[in-house]
């Protein structure tokens, strides 16, 4: 039997991995709250359930959990200043916090919507399960949005944009 892998290692080869990156944002009674993220997820189509795993330590995970909504709001080559304001990489632009640094609206469940994003998932929240590290919340979407523009994407601990699409 092989040898357990080493979280080091583990980590070292995720991060040669390609995602796109996402705020995803909740509101209510819990308050406010976002975060950035690479790992969400389509989980059916039928129907529209979408998936985002945020780590367990994140302010974000028990009013996520509370206000039992969420908006998956994907961002365009354009928001990496967005993505870092919400992982804690750059100071908040103004007195309201986070959310300062770009215009928000909402769709149906009343999470925080970027005015401008590639896609957005407007989510109820159907179950949080925890494995490890992370939070996986699982949504039914009740809302999209479409926007413009090429996907923020992530790896090797930097931002960048396709350059191809075949």
């Amino acid at each position: 039997m092989p040898a357990p892998v080493a979280t080091a290692d583990f980590i070292a080869a995720m991060r040669r991995t390609v995602a796109a990156v996402s705020v995803v944002t909740t509101d209510g009674a819990a308050g406010r709250f976002g975060v950035t993220v690479s790992a969400v997820s389509s989980v059916s189509a039928e129907p529209p359930m979408m998936l985002c795993c945020i780590h367990h330590l994140s302010p974000a995970c028990a009013p996520l959990e509370k206000n039992g909504v969420f908006c998956v709001n994907l961002l365009s080559e354009k928001q990496s200043e967005v993505s870092r304001v919400f992982a804690g990489q750059a100071a908040a632009p103004g007195e309201r916090g986070k959310f300062d640094c770009a215009k928000w609206g909402v769709l149906v469940t009343g999470a925080p919507v970027l005015a401008e994003m590639l896609s957005a998932f407007d989510c109820t929240l159907v179950g949080r399960h925890d494995y490890g590290t992370h939070a996986l919340f699982v949504g039914h979407v009740e809302a999209v949005r479409e926007g413009a523009g090429m996907p923020l994407l992530y790896s090797r601990r930097s931002y960048g944009k396709p350059e191809l699409w075949f």
